[in-house]
C-alpha cells in the first residue's frame, strides 16, 4: 500500500469517526491530487513525492504555530495546529539521531569514502530519515578525525 493510499484510508476512517484530523488529511490528499494533475504526463505519485508534500504541510503548520505564539493568537487555533502536526507526523519516517549519523559516517569514512560519496550513500540508503545540514556537519567531523 502506497503512502498516499494509506493517507486516503486514514482520512476515510477519520471522517467516519468525526476526528478533527480529517480536515488536514483531506487537504493533503487534494494537494497530492493537484500535484499529480500538474505533471505533463499524469501518473501516481511516488512515496517520496507524497512525503515531500507532507513535510511541506508540517513546516507550514509549524510556521503558523510560531506566528500564533508570537502574535498572541487564540489557544484554540494553536491546539488545532498541534493536532494537525501530530496527524501529519504519523506519515513522516523517524529521523536518524546524531549518534546514528555519526556511526554511519565513521563506517563510510573508514571505507575510504569522501564527503560526496558518503552523502550520496546516505541519501540512497536512508532517504528522508535525516537532516541534511546535521548529516553534512557530522560527516565532515568524521572525515576530519
Amino acid at each position: 500500500m502506497s503512502l498516499l493510499d494509506r493517507i486516503r484510508q486514514d482520512a476515510i476512517t477519520a471522517r467516519k469517526a468525526r476526528d478533527p484530523k480529517a480536515g488536514v488529511l483531506v487537504t493533503l490528499i487534494g494537494e497530492a491530487d493537484t500535484a499529480m494533475k500538474a505533471m505533463k504526463a499524469p501518473r501516481p505519485l511516488e512515496d517520496a513525492e507524497v512525503l515531500a508534500i507532507v513535510r511541506k504541510f508540517v513546516k507550514n503548520a509549524r510556521d503558523t504555530l510560531g506566528a500564533i505564539a508570537a502574535n498572541g493568537g487564540t489557544p484554540e487555533a494553536a491546539q488545532r495546529l498541534e493536532t494537525e502536526i501530530a496527524a501529519l507526523e504519523a506519515y513522516v519516517p523517524t529521523q536518524m539521531s546524531a549518534e546514528e549519523l555519526a556511526a554511519f559516517a565513521r563506517a563510510a569514512a573508514a571505507g575510504g569514502d569522501n564527503l560526496g560519496q558518503i552523502m550520496a550513500r546516505l541519501k540512497a540508503e536512508k532517504a528522508g530519515q535525516y537532516d541534511g545540514r546535521l548529516a553534512a556537519s557530522i560527516v565532515k567531523e568524521a572525515l576530519a578525525a
